[in-house]
């Protein structure tokens, strides 16, 4: 895949909502706001928005990136000056203000060409001084009127020397029409001009112009993706490996090679594609990277958006393996073997551009995303990386990770499988907003307080009411109340809350939860005072509240009959907890980055509609500090 341009009806209530033999209760899912993005030019979490896609650009979760790039606008073969379709205009015009109304801080760039952009227009515009200024004028022109903060030149058909010559050239006089235009005006800053370049600078006999590159570009995205395809090759390859033992067509030689010509890392942005390949295998018995295969599977070309990989193999099962060698992901049934890049190699890649002080990340493109599973995965990556130095070859060295079969097993020697950044970035530090001791309550209290009142719905995610009957969400969040009680004695064990789940029983009124605000505590609140042995002893992080709270977490195995019955349950002691966590009360939390940094299982998918058919496991969380009880039930 190129960058191209191309009620439920009334009656009995069911709390266990079968779909393909597995089901998912979600509920007191995100409340308040996403992850607050890094200082723009500081480190870059770009992602590229394609029209004609039919994904609208309000849909887009920009609170997960710090600039977004809305691809693409054309050149007038006559003029040479920026052109954009009549089918375009309405949503380019509209993209900055649209995707700053969720994060009024991104930045927004506007892209230019693309691999179905016509070579010899562009390659004209190039070559002439008077075309180049025509071209300059008008996307600075353009770029103003719809609010973008900076461009893109996509010109990835460039491949002569003289293209390179003259791309070397147009970068110089784009950058001082910039500085120009920016010294003329006193309410705007010099736009951010940038460009997407390949795998490596040199390219068949010449190279990019990388000394215009470093001088006048802010970054160059790096397309470090496409190194092998269905269509082109008769094995299955690790289409955009970050490592390749067997040799130097991957992302690491690229971005070393592109170093070594003279662009500094800080210059450069990591490619991560939100698509992978599938191929069909010669024998399903050998099924490995570098097995031999007889063309693309699924789709003509082989390519498949994330969404539809995810869908795909939620349809028919099997485990997604992970191969830390090459830094990627694939999943084979029978003869058909996909890759792609899942939450374990974005991570990778992520801590790979953190380790290399390159600029940031560029992904290809973000409606690709199954419910911003990946984005989120690349931008927790990065915030965690600042705390703690992450070996991105191997997702054992990760903080907290805890092998998932060993966890299932009861059996495993640590059972904190997640860090206190883990979880603060999980919430998108929420906590930072409602500090212990500073007045407000957290969103537990605030659910008890809405349940009492006959108001539960105002609290839950709006998905839901689509879902979910008012009855089913209202129980689950009684039952939710229950599990955070402030005393621990009153709160249900696991297998109180399986037969809740799976019947119709009365339940008991939920008594004050575990956190409220400072001046509501009663006289016997305890706080436990004991440092947190999910924090680094030394932390001086002033958002840490000295006083910690207990995480009350349990894991345990549901193994159901075939009429989708429980049989047995392993219970969990929900009194112990994994560890305690400090800083505040959680005021949200985000089902799948939790799910994605508590288990870090390649065979996990989480999503709106369930998980994978043939996961057996049920993860009930309680946060009893005032945070909030995550229920999922995959039968």
């Amino acid at each position: 895949m190129n960058i191209s341009s191309s009620n439920r009806g009334s009656g009995k209530l069911s709390l266990m909502v079968s779909r393909i033999s597995f089901a998912l209760i979600l509920f007191l899912l995100v409340f308040c706001q996403e992850l607050q993005p890094i200082e723009a030019q500081s480190w870059v979490q770009a992602g590229y928005w394609l029209s004609g896609t039919g994904f609208p650009v309000s849909d887009i979760n920009s609170a997960l990136y710090t600039h977004l790039i809305c691809a693409f606008a054309d050149l007038n073969s006559t003029s040479y000056e920026l052109s954009i379709s009549p089918g375009d205009e309405e949503s380019f015009s509209s993209f900055t203000n649209t995707v700053k109304k969720k994060n009024p801080s991104i930045s927004t760039l506007l892209s230019i060409g693309g691999s179905d952009a016509n070579y010899s227009i562009f390659k004209s515009m190039a070559s002439n001084a008077s075309s180049r200024k025509s071209f300059i004028q008008s996307s600075i022109r353009i770029a103003r009127l719809y609010g973008f903060e900076g461009l893109d030149m996509a010109w990835t058909s460039a491949n002569t020397s003289s293209d390179m010559s003259n791309m070397g050239k147009l970068f110089e006089e784009w950058r001082e029409a910039s500085k120009s235009e920016a010294a003329n005006s006193s309410s705007t800053s010099e736009l951010i001009l940038a460009a997407t370049v390949k795998l490596r600078p040199g390219l068949n006999f010449t190279s990019y112009p990388v000394e215009s590159i470093r001088s006048n570009l802010n970054w160059a995205h790096v397309v470090a993706y496409e190194y092998h395809k269905p269509t082109k090759e008769n094995f299955a390859g690790a289409y955009a490996a970050l490592f390749d033992p067997s040799g130097d067509v991957n992302t690491d030689s690229g971005m070393k090679e592109w170093i070594r010509s003279g662009v500094p890392s800080n210059k450069l942005l990591l490619g991560l594609p939100f698509y992978g390949y599938a191929w069909t295998l010669e024998n399903p018995k050998e099924n490995g990277i570098g097995a031999p295969t007889t063309g693309p599977a699924i789709t003509a070309g082989g390519d498949m958006q994330y969404k539809k990989i995810r869908a795909y193999i939620q349809q028919y099962g099997a485990s997604v393996q992970y191969n830390s060698t090459y830094e990627t992901n694939y999943w084979t049934l029978g003869s058909t073997w996909i890759c792609f890049d899942d939450v374990h190699a974005i991570r990778g890649k992520v801590s790979y551009a953190r380790e290399m002080k390159l600029l940031g990340y560029a992904v290809w493109q973000v409606p690709y995303d199954s419910n911003w599973v990946l984005s989120r995965a690349a931008a927790l990556q990065v915030d965690q990386t600042e705390h703690g130095k992450v070996n991105y070859g191997s997702r054992d060295s990760w903080p907290g990770y805890t092998d998932t079969s060993e966890l299932f097993q009861g059996n495993a020697p640590d059972l904190k499988v997640f860090s206190f950044y883990d979880i603060e970035l999980a919430t998108a530090k929420f906590s930072i907003q409602n500090k212990l001791g500073q007045g407000g309550y957290g969103a537990v209290y605030k659910a008890y307080k809405l349940w009492k009142e006959g108001k539960g719905l105002e609290f839950a995610d709006p998905f839901l009411d689509h879902n979910n009957s008012m009855c089913e969400i209202l129980r689950c969040m009684q039952i939710a109340l229950l599990c955070v009680q402030e005393d621990a004695n009153d709160r249900p064990s696991v297998m109180e809350i399986s037969s809740m789940l799976k019947t119709d029983t009365t339940l008991r009124s939920p008594k004050r939860p575990a956190f409220s605000a400072n001046e509501t505590l009663s006289d016997d609140f305890q706080y436990v005072t004991s440092p947190s042995p999910l924090l680094p002893s030394n932390s001086k992080d002033p958002d840490i509240s000295q006083n910690s709270h207990v995480v009350d977490l349990s894991v345990v195995d549901l193994v159901s009959n075939n009429d989708g019955s429980v049989m047995s349950l392993e219970e969990g002691n929900l009194r112990e907890g994994f560890g305690r966590l400090d800083g505040g009360q959680v005021l949200s939390l985000d089902l799948e980055a939790f799910v994605g940094l508590l288990l870090q299982p390649s065979s996990w998918m989480i999503s709106d509609v369930g998980c994978d058919v043939d996961m057996k496991e049920a993860i009930v969380g309680v946060f009893g500090c005032g945070g909030i009880l995550l229920l999922i039930n995959c039968m």
